[in-house]
């Protein structure tokens, strides 16, 4: 996690006027792809909130965080400032479905589950100098990660405090018919990202290329 990140984390988000809570960390990257832009590699995030909502048949396909409207990026930073579970899980995937179906209103009943707080005025930076994780950089979480990634024979490498990977590949595990596997593995990134490790794509990575760049750990 950069310092510009943190930053913003820290500051929040200006949306209308207002200055809302920044995302939870246990969001990661998937936020930024939900609420900022939508990448050729969404299907992590898919995935990703497949197993968090429950909800194995959710596709986003067809879904663009440009086209949020101004009342649902308000409802969607709202939602994203809470930790990412099966209800918050839920409520995304509410929103990534109607800005699929071109619907721009927000449903009542989810404005009023998971109301905007803004702030009264732009919160005080208080961050200064290099970005720190946010627990000591020890053994967790990277031990149960890459002892995952180990059991899965999926290649990865952590290099400046990112989790490099196949995100092509983690996507097909995390849509695994093994229920143990996908809760697990989306635990694990749960646990990277409220580390401050974020997730990056390296298509085609392999175990003797990870090994070479993994100077925080490597399969």
């Amino acid at each position: 996690m950069n310092v510009s990140e943190v930053r913003q984390m820290n500051q929040g988000r200006h949306i209308r006027g207002h200055y809302f809570p920044g995302f939870h960390p246990g969001w990661g990257g998937f936020s930024e792809e939900l609420f900022h832009y939508t990448s050729r590699y969404y299907g992590v995030t898919e995935a990703f909130l497949r197993g968090l909502a429950e909800r194995p048949g959710f596709s986003m396909s067809g879904y663009k965080a440009a086209s949020l409207s101004d009342q649902q990026r308000i409802a969607m930073a709202a939602i994203l400032s809470r930790a990412p579970a099966r209800e918050t899980g839920l409520g995304v995937v509410t929103l990534a479905e109607a800005v699929i179906r071109g619907v721009s209103d927000v449903a009542e009943e989810l404005l009023q589950q998971f109301q905007p707080e803004p702030l009264a005025s732009e919160p005080v930076e208080t961050l200064v100098g290099h970005a720190k994780p946010q627990r000591p950089l020890d053994i967790e979480p990277l031990e149960p990660w890459l002892s995952l990634a180990e059991r899965l024979l999926m290649p990865v490498a952590v290099h400046e405090h990112h989790v490099e990977v196949d995100m092509q590949q983690l996507a097909k595990h995390l849509d695994s018919p093994n229920p143990a596997i996908r809760s697990n593995l989306r635990q694990t990134i749960l646990d990277l990202h409220e580390a401050g490790y974020l997730l990056r794509n390296h298509p085609h990575l392999t175990h003797a290329e990870a090994q070479q760049i993994g100077d925080e750990g490597a399969v």
